[in-house]
């Protein structure tokens, strides 16, 4: 069976390299970004099964890039997990657009609960 991939977009490299071997050790395979430059393109190349963003990015903010994953077509249907530590600095409207709300400092099971959420296939009835 393939691995899900998980694209992190993360400033801080002590904590973008955290998570990554927390993903690794749960069995997902990892790229990392540390801006927001680059990854809307990134991600309609390689659709991964989700990405892990950070919202205080340089340069580019990451509502920014979450706006525009979520309103183009081809990436509309990645699920984006928001990492801040302050979530109630984004706008409830671009709460709403994020398929999980990840608080930091948050616990390792409550990483891999959201993304195992996030990257479930749908279900039919």
């Amino acid at each position: 069976m393939r691995r899900q991939r998980v694209l992190i977009v993360e400033d801080d490299q002590n904590f973008s390299a955290l998570l990554s071997q927390m993903l690794m050790g749960a069995g997902y395979d990892v790229e990392v970004r540390d801006s927001a430059f680059g990854v809307a393109t990134l991600v309609r190349r390689e659709h991964p099964a989700a990405v892990l963003l950070d919202i205080g990015l340089p340069y580019r903010p990451g509502s920014a890039l979450l706006e525009e994953l979520v309103s183009d077509r081809e990436t509309a249907n990645v699920p984006i997990l928001v990492m801040s530590g302050l979530p109630e600095a984004l706008s409830e409207e671009r709460q709403a657009m994020a398929t999980a709300i990840l608080t930091k400092p948050f616990r390792r099971t409550q990483l891999l609960d959201a993304l195992r959420h996030a990257c479930a296939p749908a279900r039919t009835n």
